[in-house]
């Protein structure tokens, strides 16, 4: 007999973990994931405080999961640099993040609360009959469920293509973990975020570094043109050549960079019947810092605050009855903050000829404006993310554009406004 969940959930990165966790306070869950438990993504990251009320549960003081305080960022051109400092105006930014522990919690407090959890499952297939959703593996076993949850990251969209879904934009992103003594990573340092853009290393997006206890994080996006071998060569003449980062690798031992795709731009929908779509597989990721953690936790809070009442109702899970969750995503996440991240994209990397000195200006910007300071600032501390003022973006933004040359607001055109959604 094919046994029934109420939730099942494929995907067991911090988007499919994190909802699994919720909903297994109030319902039968099954999590499926492709990996093995131990091949789980590791990453050293921040984790802003405005990320705190969609995870409310975790223990934020823990410091296997969050390591480091995260109070200094630098945003570093090619020429200029601008740094932002939390204590200017108050508390922390927010802290740095150990994703395998976090993620390690979270499986944990999900078999707490009778959650199972079944690594080394690769679905191929997912059935749509009218009163439940069938899936089936690779070794032809199903499972049936009230709600599938899809939650596979950037690494497989054939799931989700099957169903129905759309498919965001991917990239193919490098990066790699440096290891050394607490002392010279304090040394090289001293700044726990760093922000580069360089148009030589990518169009896409950030070079970034991130600092841990004893370890560092950094990498880039490729372009859509660059093939998986072109990646890992400008990566190694990066790390052995680029003297823009030397000081802050000096002396570290490398780990072996490995290579992920990173999905962005959202699809246009994110439930229809008994099915619903989380985090990176619907394009839920910051276009201009590709960043999936903010999204990632927010559509499975919002998920699954939609689904309790449904579930304890006898719902169908119809496409009427989850368009909450789209509706709520669009309010809290993508109307506000997703929105100055797209205008940021557009206005930074749309002129590739341009990204250096736009970047440039920027960072100079910052160093000497300190209501810039204190936007950037709100913007990583609030827990209303609803309320975010994008006004305020677009104050930066012309603020911005009043410092390019003539020449380059010729070649850029009127960027700061945002293309259409």
């Amino acid at each position: 007999m094919i046994p029934m969940y109420d939730i099942i959930v494929i995907g067991a990165g911090v988007a499919g973990l994190t909802f699994a966790f919720k909903t297994s306070k109030y319902a039968e869950v099954l999590l499926l994931e492709a990996r093995n438990r131990n091949e789980l993504s590791k990453g050293t990251k921040v984790f802003p405080e405005h990320n705190r009320p969609f995870i409310k549960e975790v223990d934020w003081t823990n410091k296997e999961i969050f390591p480091r305080i995260h109070e200094i960022i630098r945003y570093l051109g090619t020429k200029e640099e601008g740094i932002l400092q939390s204590n200017e105006f108050g508390s922390p930014f927010g802290n740095i993040c150990y994703i395998e522990k976090l993620s390690e919690v979270l499986i944990k407090k999900i078999e707490a609360q009778s959650g199972q959890i079944k690594f080394n499952e690769k679905i191929n297939k997912i059935i749509k009959y009218n009163d439940y959703i069938e899936v089936i593996n690779n070794i032809g076993e199903s499972y049936k469920t009230k709600l599938l949850a899809l939650a596979t990251g950037s690494h497989n969209f054939e799931l989700q293509k099957s169903v129905g879904f759309d498919i965001p934009d991917t990239y193919t992103g490098i990066f790699s973990h440096m290891y050394g003594d607490e002392d010279k990573i304090n040394v090289n340092l001293p700044i726990e975020y760093n922000f580069h853009i360089n148009s030589k290393i990518s169009t896409s997006g950030p070079f970034f570094i991130c600092k841990g206890l004893s370890r560092i994080f950094l990498g880039f996006l490729g372009t859509k043109s660059e093939t998986e071998q072109e990646l890992y060569s400008k990566y190694e003449r990066i790390i052995q050549n680029y003297k823009k980062i030397q000081p802050y690798i000096d002396g570290l031992k490398p780990d072996k960079p490995i290579l992920t795709k990173i999905s962005k731009h959202p699809i246009k929908s994110f439930s229809q019947n008994r099915i619903i779509i989380l985090g990176e597989a619907a394009g839920l990721v910051t276009s201009f810092f590709y960043e999936g953690l903010i999204a990632g936790l927010a559509s499975a809070e919002l998920s699954a605050q939609t689904i309790r009442p449904l579930l304890e109702n006898g719902s169908s899970f119809g496409i009427s009855e989850l368009k909450n969750y789209d509706s709520e995503l669009n309010r809290i996440i993508l109307q506000t903050y997703f929105k100055n991240d797209n205008a940021s994209e557009y206005l930074f990397y749309n002129s590739p000829s341009q990204i250096n000195l736009i970047f440039n200006t920027y960072a100079k910007l910052m160093h000497t404006n300190k209501k810039i300071r204190k936007y950037i600032w709100d913007a990583h501390i609030t827990h209303h993310l609803e309320d975010y003022d994008t006004k305020r973006d677009r104050w930066v933004g012309e603020q911005l554009f009043k410092k390019l040359p003539t020449l380059s607001k010729l070649v850029l055109g009127i960027y700061l406004k945002p293309p259409t959604q």
